[in-house]
């Protein structure tokens, strides 16, 4: 049984957790982590994360899938905003469908308001000079602040800065503001919400109030405003100059969204690559065909007597019965016994056993696997059908299932068996590519998560020549600690024995297959480990 406390802090299974749960993709691999509109990319992730890089990446992940799921695009990309006016409306934005996916799922708001807090609540710094700067934070941690009190003060200080040196502009824009909040309920009214802000802060800087009693730039730091040259001779824009210019800011001139801020911090956070990060397997499609006869033949020969010494092994306590007993609760219907000096006259809960297995078989097929691809196949028909029979959820994938010779990353899985879907003779594949044996590994433990069986079993088919032994190694320990039992079949060849010491065998012919698994998973049906 997987240990659940375990899996929260594994970070890969909690991204598929989150994607399972908001009905998002999320990959994970590279260095990058961004969003392209319909799935969530997650860089190379830590296989045990510190605190703080969990909560990023859950965070992260929260936070885009909230635009994902919730976020108009095509209106977005219709209505054609300006710089000034979508960084209005990232804000807002942000702000709406992280609201929406609280109201569907309330276990959010702790992370986003851990977010907001982690980037917006810190210490406080030297408030910035430019009014600019100043506006635009104030608008982010008003908006934020709806949300989270405790940024409340960090966005007054600002205010009251920024009311020194342009007065009367934080009062003009508060009323057009407060409006996102009264009524935003789609990116249509979001759009709209922004272009006002940009209409009224137009309006603002047309007819500014002066600074009282003060020269407008004496509480400025001196020379040009960030970005400039900083030659004495140039004439210093006013503090009203500066909020004007927003109206025509380029992207590159406005502060980042906050989605490209997670983004970088999950870059800058994520480990070294020599820190075994944690790259999944990408699902693809991977060509298959119906076995030839005389194997389908041979398979069902094989599966016949597997099954028959296999019936009875794979089961779990699950089905409750009563026998009498000793002690225990007074069964009526057994008084009876008493006139016979038979003391079973109580009622004892007892169980009988019943199936609550899954067992997920992982085909190599990379290149390496050529010569004895036919009986992996072949092998993978009759134990799956064996295990089928027995009442046992199965479910087959073949990796790489992909391959281009003119790219290095093969990282992906092929599905050929579903759990849940009738096993099938299309498991004729060809053997091509390297051997993403870690990757691969994740990827099944993230397919077998949500699946009702108490125990989870992966039963590897391979010649054990894997492109990473440690991070494979890694793997396998790790799906142990999490509670998944990891087993293999070695085709014609035991490198897989430093990767799996006592919990593989090796096969080379088909006879030899129903006594090579009967001897490895009995041990571990029972509950101890093939020897």
């Amino acid at each position: 049984m997987l240990d659940t406390r375990a899996v929260m802090r594994s970070l890969p299974l909690v991204a598929s957790v989150l994607g399972r749960k908001y009905g998002v993709t999320v990959t994970i691999g590279g260095t990058e982590a961004y969003t392209d509109g319909a799935a969530i990319h997650l860089p190379a992730l830590p296989v045990d994360a510190p605190d703080t890089f969990l909560a990023l990446a859950r965070g992260y992940i929260d936070h885009e899938a909230a635009h994902l799921r919730d976020t108009d695009f095509a209106a977005l990309k219709a209505a054609n905003l300006a710089p000034l006016e979508h960084h209005a409306w990232n804000i807002i934005e942000d702000w709406r469908v992280e609201n929406r996916l609280v109201a569907s799922f309330p276990g959010c708001r702790g992370n986003f308001d851990w977010l907001i807090g982690h980037f917006f609540g810190g210490k406080a710094t030297k408030t910035a000079d430019d009014p600019a700067v100043l506006f635009l934070n104030w608008l982010l941690l008003t908006v934020r602040a709806w949300d989270v009190p405790a940024i409340e003060k960090r966005r007054d200080t600002i205010a009251a800065h920024l009311d020194k040196i342009c007065p009367g502009l934080l009062t003009r824009m508060a009323c057009v503001v407060e409006a996102v909040r009264t009524s935003c309920a789609s990116t249509a009214e979001a759009i709209a919400h922004a272009r006002a802000i940009v209409v009224e802060l137009g309006k603002a800087t047309e007819t500014p109030q002066p600074a009282s009693g003060t020269n407008p730039d004496a509480n400025q730091t001196g020379g040009a405003p960030e970005g400039g040259s900083g030659d004495g001779n140039q004439p210093t824009a006013s503090p009203w100059e500066r909020i004007r210019n927003l109206l025509h800011a380029q992207e590159d001139e406005l502060p980042q969204e906050f989605g490209a801020i997670l983004g970088e911090a999950l870059k800058r956070e994520a480990p070294a690559r020599d820190g075994l990060p944690v790259s999944v397997a990408t699902v693809t499609h991977k060509a298959s065909s119906d076995l030839h006869p005389d194997d389908i033949v041979e398979a069902k020969r094989a599966s016949t007597a597997l099954r028959t010494r296999l019936h009875g092994l794979l089961q779990a306590a699950t089905i409750s019965r009563t026998h009498g007993a000793q002690s225990g609760r007074l069964d009526p219907r057994r008084l009876h016994r008493i006139a016979t000096d038979d003391a079973r006259v109580f009622m004892r809960k007892g169980t009988r056993v019943g199936i609550n297995t899954a067992v997920h078989l992982l085909l190599d097929c990379s290149g390496s696997m050529t010569p004895n691809i036919r009986l992996a196949s072949t092998a993978c028909h009759a134990v799956a059908s064996a295990l089928e029979t027995v009442g046992i959820n199965v479910a087959i994938t073949a990796f790489p299932a992909s391959h281009d010779p003119a790219s290095t990353e093969q990282k992906t899985v092929g599905r050929l068996v579903r759990h849940g879907q009738r096993v099938h003779p299309r498991l004729k594949v060809a053997a091509v590519g390297t051997t993403p044996l870690a990757e691969s590994l994740w990827w099944v433990m993230q397919e077998m998560l949500p699946l009702r069986e108490a125990r989870k079993l992966i039963l590897l088919l391979t010649d054990g020549d894997p492109d990473t032994p440690t991070c494979a190694l890694e793997a396998i320990r790790h799906a142990e600690r999490l509670g998944f039992e990891v087993y293999a079949i070695g085709i014609g060849a035991v490198n897989i024995l430093q990767h799996l010491p006592g919990r593989h065998r090796t096969i080379n012919t088909m006879a030899e297959l129903t006594p090579a698994m009967f001897g490895l998973l009995q041990g571990a049906l029972v509950g101890r480990r093939a020897t």
